[in-house]
């Protein structure tokens, strides 16, 4: 073997080693996998959008709910969507029963989130709607027994006052006719012992807050104006006041907005800063680098496929990002990520990431894989693929109680429930 040889593969060998160590570099699949996709999976109505996982009987087993937001083939017609939600009931774990007769709603169901609004055992259903009608722009199922007995109560959000600048037909009409809400989160902000509702109003460019009443559930709407069309919302306490502020992700503008909240129900924004990305269709809370402060996590889709995490401060200020690429070619319409979930899904620590990537078809699964705040993190990465299905929302529970966090996916075109099952192999 020639000097000259020995040189080369030593270079190569630096070489290989170097790009290894890059931090972030996360496109090998583990060798051994946290997840494995269960073999079953759900009827649920069509095309679910949203799920959420929580125990609604006090059974012990988490149960689910699917927003299932139907067809919709003009947006100036409300009614081709659907107007149900999906709850299945669990009598053991990954075994359903899917509830009948369904749950209605306004047309469009979008959002649901799971969150005890009426003081008593069990936990509500609260599902926000894109197409309302008939004064269903929320509805509130209140979980009176845990056989599955729900009463509805609906909320009207009003359409004078709000701006549809944006969304306009080609003689300046509004293309919709309503808020248009997309994400919805329930708990106290303000201290008082009452569940209250933030919701991102897509095409109004608003974000909606809803306080809570003792006896209404909830009062009149206030408005928010965020401009460049809100899509997701999340809460945590940015600036350490210990007060509830939220974040959005604005779709239409690229950017992401940062509200500091003052303890009674007041919102101002703080910030608003470019996401990296094209279209950040998700946004999440989580300590990403174990710095004990609040991070966001962007999702976006089309052609970007990234997720972006911008670290927090702790003054509500993000400057410091990383961008997570789970694509090949930026160019090329590959992964489209509709949703992120945030969890510690190998128990070490650390919080992890899933996304639901909905052109490919899978759930790509990200294990931090970092030790301490030092920047940029590294995450090993697996894929799993839902065959004929589009994977359009995701949440994270433990579904079969062995202390480990699971994933339950709403499975668009399919109209399903699919599970991964936290079981390292």
């Amino acid at each position: 073997m020639t000097v000259t040889t020995l040189r080369r593969r030593a270079a190569l060998a630096i070489l290989t080693a170097a790009l290894c160590a890059i931090p972030g570099a996360h496109a090998a699949e583990k060798a051994r996998r946290q997840f494995s996709v269960h073999p079953k999976t759900f009827p649920a109505g069509p095309n679910p959008c949203a799920i959420a996982c929580r125990d609604l009987n006090d059974d012990g087993i988490p149960d689910i709910v699917t927003a299932d937001r139907g067809i919709l083939a003009d947006p100036r017609d409300e009614r081709p969507a659907n107007d149900e939600l999906s709850v299945f009931i669990a009598d053991k774990p990954f075994s359903y029963t899917r509830q009948t007769p369904t749950l209605k709603c306004g047309f469009g169901p979008y959002a649901v989130c799971l969150a005890n609004v009426d003081g008593l055992k069990w936990p509500d259903i609260i599902v926000a709607s894109f197409h309302a009608v008939r004064h269903r722009d929320v509805t509130v199922f209140l979980n009176l027994k845990p056989e599955g007995v729900f009463k509805p109560v609906t909320f009207k959000i009003a359409d004078e006052g709000l701006p549809y600048e944006r969304h306009l037909d080609g003689e300046g009409v509004p293309l919709f006719t309503k808020p248009g809400l997309t994400s919805v989160h329930v708990q106290d902000i303000d201290g008082d012992g009452l569940r209250d509702l933030l919701a991102t109003g897509w095409s109004s460019d608003v974000v909606v807050l809803m306080r809570g009443h003792a006896e209404q559930y909830f009062t009149e709407p206030h408005f928010f104006p965020v401009p460049g069309g809100p899509s997701s919302l999340c809460v945590a306490d940015f600036n350490r006041d210990d007060e509830a502020d939220f974040a959005v992700s604005c779709r239409a503008t690229d950017d992401v907005s940062v509200w500091l909240g003052d303890g009674r129900g007041g919102f101002a924004e703080k910030t608003r800063f470019p996401s990296r990305c094209a279209h950040p269709s998700v946004i999440r809370a989580g300590d990403m680098n174990e710095d004990g402060l609040p991070d966001l996590v962007v999702g976006h889709s089309y052609t970007e496929d990234s997720i972006v995490l911008f670290f927090g401060d702790g003054s509500a200020s993000f400057a410091a990002s990383q961008e997570i690429t789970l694509g090949d070619d930026r160019r090329v319409l590959e992964k489209e990520i509709r949703d992120v979930a945030v969890d510690d899904f190998n128990g070490d620590g650390r919080t992890d990431l899933a996304a639901a990537c909905f052109a490919s078809g899978e759930v790509t699964v990200l294990l931090n894989a970092a030790t301490g705040p030092m920047l940029p993190l590294e995450f090993s990465k697996e894929t799993h693929r839902f065959e004929g299905a589009k994977p359009r929302a995701l949440t994270a529970a433990d579904l079969n109680g062995d202390g480990k966090s699971d994933i339950a996916v709403a499975l668009w075109e399919t109209n399903a429930v699919g599970f991964l099952v936290n079981a390292e192999k």
